[in-house]
């Protein structure tokens, strides 16, 4: 039996701290079915992260009747999930990020005794302030990029990849992204042939692999600040135009003092630095997956200047755009 433990987190997605699971219950269905044995070959356990209660984003309440605290399970797990938690904000978030040292005490003693940690969207961040990645690979949510940085300056991120794999530690970068996370777990434990059956019952895209820019900006929309979500939505619209954020302001109706505050607050980012990083990460994607010149894809990001562009795209990425097309065009045809 492969036992998990999933820890919720004060404020975590209901859809997150469950979905996993769900995946383990349709894969134990298709188990069960193939090998004639009803045993469940996954079990699971919820804790919570140290507070005698927790509620979630959803509302829903978790008290001692349902879950136990964390530190107290001494058993050995195999896998360890962190589900994402709803983000109020830089002030809000880096206060829940100090608050728990006995978390990663017990994830670090989990983990050098062989157990699999994981965590996707903003509880990234928890696995980094433990030290589990430390000198290591990992994704997060991409709008947090500026905070993420800030804070581990010896993480390496790749926000164009969902999943990522690392000493036994997978960061999966979505809110939703539990399902993949759920199938690369599966991959692990099971055949292809029940991995196969579980995504196509919980229809589970497992082509995805590179996150487009599309992607990228709906994922950055999780938080309920309507002034930055016009924002986005106007700068989503408008990418491939020359703007400052000025004119930004004045499209959205309020002052630029005022959208550089609320950016800063709600995604701990000035507006041209998320402008830029979305407009480097769509070209890093048209690099990837299309024919378009240099010159067209220059164009089609908002940018006149050659010059400029290879300076922010070498600055953010390591490599020259045509190096970097050579690199991971011909690496993704392989």
């Amino acid at each position: 039996m492969i036992k998990f433990a999933i820890i919720a987190l004060d404020g975590c997605y209901g859809s997150s701290l469950h979905g996993l699971v769900d995946v383990l219950v349709v894969a134990n269905a298709y188990i069960a079915k193939e090998s004639g044995d009803d045993t469940p070959f996954f079990s699971w356990q919820f804790f919570t992260s140290g507070q005698e209660k927790i509620q979630t984003s959803n509302g829903l309440s978790m008290d001692e009747p349902l879950v136990e605290t964390s530190q107290q399970a001494l058993e050995e797990f195999d896998v360890i999930f962190i589900p994402g938690i709803y983000y109020k904000g830089v002030k809000n978030f880096s206060s829940k990020l100090v608050k728990q040292q006995n978390l990663y005490h017990w994830l670090k003693l989990q983990h050098k005794q062989g157990a699999i940690i994981c965590a996707n969207c903003t509880s990234t961040f928890f696995l980094a302030e433990s030290g589990l990645l430390t000198n290591k690979r990992c994704t997060s949510i991409w709008w947090l990029e500026h905070l993420f940085k800030q804070r581990y300056t010896n993480i390496t991120l790749s926000f164009d990849e969902l999943i990522v794999e690392d000493s036994n530690i997978l960061t999966a970068g979505a809110a939703t992204s539990h399902f993949q996370l759920g199938l690369t777990l599966l991959k692990r434990f099971t055949s292809e042939f029940i991995v196969q059956q579980t995504a196509k019952a919980m229809l589970i895209d497992t082509r995805t692999v590179h996150v487009s820019p599309e992607q990228l900006l709906n994922l950055a929309r999780e938080h309920n600040n309507r002034l930055v979500q016009n924002a986005q939505q106007w700068i989503n619209e408008h990418l491939h135009e020359t703007f400052t954020a000025k004119d930004l302001a004045k499209h959205i109706a309020c002052t630029e003092r005022t959208l550089t505050r609320q950016f800063k607050d709600v995604l701990a980012v000035t507006p041209i630095k998320y402008i830029q990083n979305l407009r480097i990460n769509r070209a890093k994607y048209l690099l990837e997956n299309s024919e378009f010149s240099l010159e067209q894809i220059i164009d089609k990001v908002g940018y006149k200047d050659r010059s400029t562009f290879s300076k922010l795209f070498s600055n953010q990425t390591g490599l020259p755009p045509m190096s970097y097309r050579r690199q991971f065009a011909q690496s993704k045809s392989k």
